[in-house]
C-alpha cells in the first residue's frame, strides 16, 4: 500500500484544514457568509433596516446602545426564530484517485430546519443613565450532506454555534446626543465532518473513513454606538461590532470502516493515528452600522441601513496539529462586503402596527472561491412583520422573511499548501430561506 504514504502527511489537512476553513452555508439565513441576522421580529420585519436608530424597544442594547438613552422606562424583549431554508447542488466531483468521477447522490437538501433565540434587557434607574443586557446567536448553521454524496470529500455534517453575551451602559449628554457601548462574550463551539478519500480502498470498498473535528472557544470583543436625534421626528445612530478572534482547540477523530482492518491493517493503523488534537484561530468580523428612522406622520415611519463588514479577515487558516505533523495553511479569499436595507412601519390602529422591507445583502464569497461549505451568493430579503398591543405595556409581534439569492457556480478543489485527493467539485448550487419570528416586549 505505497500509494497511501503521502495521506500521512496531510491527513490533518484533509480534515481538521477541509473541515475547520469552511464554517457555514451562508445562504441558510438572513446574513451573508456565515451570518445570521434573526432576533426580534421587529428586526425582520422591515428587513433588518433601521435597527441601529430605532431605539424604541429593549433591543437596542443589541443593535446600538446609545439608543438606550431613549426608552422611558425599563424594557424586556425576546424573540424565537424559526429558520426553514434549502440548498441544493447540482453536477458532480471528480475523483483523483480513479481519474473518473465520484459515484453518489446530489445530496438533496443539505440543510435542516433550526430554531435561534434573543433576549434583551434595559434598565433605567437614573433619568439619563441606561443599563441594558442582551443575549443574540450572532452566527450559525446546521448542515448535513448524505453519506452518499458526491461532494463527501469536501464536506458532509457542519454544526456551527456562536452565542453572544453584551453587557452595555448608555448616556444621555442632552436631548439630541447619547452614547453608549459595553463588552461582548462569545461562545463558539464547531463540529464539522467529512468523508476522506483512501487509495487503494475507497473506491475498492465502497466505503470511507470519516473524519470529525470540533472544538470551542470563549471569544471577547465590544460594541460601541452613538444616537443623534436632528428633531423629534428624525434620528440617526451608528454602531461598531468589533472583531472577535477565537483560538480554537479541538480534538480530531478518524472513524476507519472495519473491512480497512482486513484488507491492509497498515492502512488502517495509518489512518487511526489521525486522531489526535489540533488548533486554529479564526476571527469573527467586526462591522460599522448606519441606520436612520425619520416618522413621517404620527402612523408612518421609514428606515433605513447601510452596514460594512470586514469579511476580508477570513482571509486563511492556520491549522496546527498537536502530533508533530506539519501544520497546513488553508486559504479562503473572502472579500469586505456591503448591506443595504429600507423598510417601512404603519400604524394601522391604536393597536396594530404593519411593517415591510428590503435589503440587498452583498456576499464575501464569489464564483472563483465558493465551496461545498460555503456556497454563498448575494441575497435580496424581504421582511414583513405585524405587532399587537396588548396592553400600554406589552406587546406581541410576528414577522416573515424570505431570502431570494440567484445562487451560484462551484468549480471548488480543496484549497490547502498541502494535496488532497478530494477532487473538484463542479456544478451549481440553488438556495433560499423562509423564517418565522415571534416575539414580545414587556415594559415595566
Amino acid at each position: 500500500m505505497k500509494t497511501v504514504k503521502p495521506y500521512k502527511a496531510h491527513l490533518l489537512a484533509a480534515t481538521a484544514c477541509g473541515a475547520l476553513a469552511s464554517f457555514s452555508l451562508g445562504q441558510v439565513a438572513h446574513a451573508s457568509g456565515f451570518g445570521l441576522r434573526e432576533g426580534l421580529p421587529d428586526w425582520m420585519g422591515t428587513a433588518f433596516a433601521g435597527d441601529e436608530a430605532k431605539a424604541y424597544d429593549a433591543s437596542t442594547a443589541w443593535t446600538n446602545p446609545a439608543g438606550m438613552a431613549l426608552l422611558d422606562e425599563s424594557q424586556l424583549a425576546g424573540g424565537v426564530s424559526l429558520i426553514s431554508p434549502s440548498a441544493h447542488f447540482s453536477g458532480y466531483n471528480t475523483n483523483p484517485l480513479t481519474g473518473g468521477k465520484v459515484s453518489g447522490s446530489q445530496g438533496g437538501n443539505a440543510v435542516t430546519p433550526a430554531a435561534s433565540g434573543s433576549l434583551f434587557a434595559v434598565f433605567a434607574p437614573l433619568p439619563d443613565l441606561r443599563f441594558g443586557l442582551s443575549i443574540t446567536n450572532p452566527y450559525g448553521e446546521r448542515t448535513a450532506y448524505p453519506g452518499d454524496f458526491v461532494g463527501r470529500y469536501q464536506a458532509l455534517v457542519s454544526s456551527i454555534t456562536a452565542v453572544d453575551f453584551g453587557a452595555v451602559v448608555s448616556y444621555k449628554f442632552n436631548d439630541q446626543f447619547s452614547l453608549g457601548g459595553g463588552p461582548v462574550f462569545e461562545y463558539f463551539n464547531s463540529r464539522l465532518t467529512q468523508a476522506l478519500n483512501v487509495p487503494g480502498l475507497s473506491a475498492a470498498t465502497g466505503q470511507d473513513p470519516i473524519a470529525d473535528v470540533h472544538g470551542d472557544d470563549v471569544g471577547f470583543g465590544y460594541n460601541i454606538g452613538g444616537l443623534y436625534r436632528i428633531d423629534d421626528a428624525t434620528r440617526i445612530g451608528l454602531d461598531y461590532h468589533s472583531r472577535i478572534r477565537h483560538n480554537i482547540s479541538g480534538t480530531q477523530s478518524v472513524t476507519v470502516p472495519a473491512i480497512y482492518s482486513a484488507l491492509s491493517p497498515a492502512t488502517a493503523a495509518l489512518l487511526e493515528a489521525g486522531n489526535s488534537p489540533a488548533t486554529t484561530s479564526i476571527t469573527m468580523p467586526d462591522s460599522i452600522n448606519l441606520g436612520i428612522y425619520h416618522q413621517i406622520t404620527p402612523a408612518w415611519a421609514v428606515m433605513g441601513s447601510l452596514e460594512w463588514t470586514h469579511w476580508a479577515l477570513l482571509n486563511s487558516l492556520h491549522i496546527t496539529p498537536t502530533n508533530g505533523y506539519p501544520g497546513t495553511v488553508v486559504y479562503e479569499n473572502w472579500r469586505n462586503t456591503w448591506f443595504a436595507a429600507i423598510g417601512t412601519n404603519y400604524q394601522l390602529t391604536d393597536r396594530i402596527m404593519l411593517q415591510a422591507g428590503f435589503a440587498y445583502d452583498e456576499s464575501p464569497v464569489t464564483d472563483s472561491n465558493r465551496t461545498a461549505r460555503v456556497p454563498d451568493a448575494n441575497h435580496y430579503d424581504l421582511g414583513m412583520g405585524a405587532q399587537y398591543k396588548i396592553t400600554q405595556a406589552a406587546n406581541l409581534e410576528f414577522a416573515y422573511g424570505h431570502v431570494f439569492t440567484p445562487g451560484g457556480s462551484i468549480h471548488s478543489t480543496t484549497s490547502s499548501t498541502l494535496p488532497t485527493p478530494s477532487g473538484t467539485l463542479i456544478g451549481n448550487y440553488s438556495a433560499s430561506d423562509n423564517s418565522f419570528t415571534a416575539g414580545l416586549t414587556v415594559k415595566f
